[in-house]
């Protein structure tokens, strides 16, 4: 499970073996969720102000967010992304 970022708390990294359609998941102390590249939450739990934050951050690195999952697919390691500033 390649790490992607990390910042506020979060860790954002995406697994090598999903299946489904492009996301990601976001670890924040015990709590696991799943997002889209377009921010939505898929499942899972986080608090509202963070899920903005992550919501805002996709927005403004959808680009890589998906040359990543491309990358991922393909086997190969992704790109760290900067973390929410």
């Amino acid at each position: 499970m390649p790490e992607l970022s990390r910042f506020m708390g979060m860790v954002i990294h995406m697994y090598y073996d999903d299946h489904s359609d492009p996301h990601f998941h976001v670890r924040e102390a015990d709590n696991i969720c799943r997002i889209d590249l377009n921010g939505n939450l898929l499942d899972g739990n986080i608090s509202l102000p963070k899920l903005h934050i992550v919501k805002r951050w996709t927005a403004l690195h959808h680009d890589e967010l998906l040359n990543n999952w491309k990358s991922i697919r393909n086997g190969k390691q992704p790109e760290r992304i900067k973390p929410w500033q």
